[in-house]
């Protein structure tokens, strides 16, 4: 006898203990688990002789006659009928005989016919009277046998009637075992081809896993390539305005340069002016040695003639730091028109390049995004990866569980 709980702690193990049953078994569980338990149990039940009822010993006053009865040994039923694994049923082994023994005196030996032709009966008498009190008892000692035999031939019948319908119930379920294995067989088929698919749909989860990776990679490629490119933009952007600084600084160059012009001119201006002062000087100087008479009126002129002769070397001088400064003027604003020239190209392909950088964050947005759903859609196969394998070890399982049932199916056949 088994008790089912839902816990098994020491409350369940004294309440089965109290109740005298043969083992505790917790609920939910399946049919192969109890089959093995009543299999177990009916293993490890001791299979005991039934104890021999002591002799009773019956006084008598008048001279003793002694009989013994012997009957026939029962047939254990037990023994008779099959093993039924899935159905636990006990019943009562029947009495065994009773051996009566009375004081025995010297007697005639009789041997009755009658009962069961595997038992025998002897009677000794030592006088006719007391053999036939004797032969009154054993009458109704056989007449008790032969009530007795009915009796368990009765119970033998329903028990053979009890182990025909545990037959016919384990032959039902061993045909429904059948019918459950072929409908787990076609199962398993279904399984498998399931297993096969989810295989197959495994591979390609991993060639596509593959090829998110080497995206990913991509993806990496990409932004190291656009970080690289906002740093250019960044350092064409200060070109840029460095550009712009440098064209406010031509600007203020071809002003100053402008104005260095005027200055030049007019020194060219007042160069020309001393070279014909000179020249009226030569000539005043051939007047004077002409009109040396007139040395004293033009005395005065001639001082101021040699002041502005003294003044010729300085004017002189200038004009030649005025012609050296007008030469460096061209040539710095030459080197300015060649870099300004170089900076205006610089800053055209800035611009192109300015005009791509647009592009370059729409393409990096929508990389961003691919990278997004390449995130999510990995996300998504290692969630079906893992369905898969619980999947799998679920089959694994169900997979045992049914090797099991058949294995003990095959050994309940045997």
């Amino acid at each position: 006898m088994l008790l089912i709980s839902g816990i098994v702690n020491d409350e369940v193990s004294k309440q089965a203990e109290s109740c005298k049953a043969d083992g505790v078994l917790k609920k939910p569980f399946q049919g192969s688990s109890l089959k093995d338990r009543v299999l177990d149990l009916l293993t490890k039940r001791p299979q005991k002789p039934a104890p021999l009822a002591e002799p009773i010993h019956i006084p008598m006053a008048e001279p003793p006659v002694t009989a013994e009865v012997a009957l026939a040994p029962v047939l254990s039923v037990q023994e008779e009928l099959p093993s039924i694994p899935l159905v636990q049923h006990t019943w009562e082994q029947p009495a065994e005989p009773v051996a009566i023994v009375m004081d025995q005196t010297p007697v005639v030996s009789v041997r009755s016919d009658e009962g069961d032709p595997k038992s025998g009966t002897t009677i000794q008498a030592a006088e006719p009277a007391p053999a036939m009190q004797a032969d009154d008892r054993h009458q109704s000692m056989l007449a008790d046998r032969d009530a007795r035999i009915a009796e368990l031939e009765a119970q033998l019948g329903a028990e053979r009637r009890h182990s025909q319908e545990e037959r016919e119930q384990h032959q039902l379920t061993v045909s429904e075992q059948r019918e459950q294995l072929a409908d787990l067989s076609s199962r398993m088929q279904a399984v498998e081809h399931d297993l096969a698919a989810e295989r197959a749909q495994r591979d390609s989860m991993t060639q596509q896993l593959e090829d998110l990776s080497r995206q990913a990679q991509r993806v990496g490629e990409m932004e190291t390539a656009l970080v690289e490119e906002r740093h250019r933009a960044e350092q064409l952007a200060q070109q840029a305005a460095e550009s712009v600084r440098l064209r406010g600084r031509i600007v203020e160059l071809e002003a100053h340069l402008e104005a260095e012009r005027e200055a030049a001119n007019q020194l060219v201006n007042q160069i020309t002016s001393l070279e014909h002062v000179e020249d009226r000087m030569r000539e005043l100087e051939r007047v004077l040695a002409s009109e040396r008479e007139e040395a004293m009126a033009l005395r005065n002129e001639r001082a101021h003639l040699e002041k502005s002769a003294a003044m010729v070397p300085v004017l002189e001088e200038a004009g030649e730091k005025a012609r050296a400064q007008v030469a460096e003027l061209e040539a710095t604003l030459t080197a300015e028109r060649e870099a300004a020239a170089a900076l205006l190209a610089r800053f055209k392909q800035m611009e192109e390049k300015a005009q791509l950088v647009p592009d370059l964050e729409q393409e990096l947005s929508a990389e961003r995004d691919h990278s997004m759903q390449l995130t999510k859609r990995v996300a998504d196969a290692e969630m079906l990866a893992e369905q898969s394998t619980r999947r799998f070890e679920d089959l694994a399982r169900k997979l045992g569980e049914i090797a099991g049932l058949a294995s003990q199916l095959g050994n309940v056949k045997r």
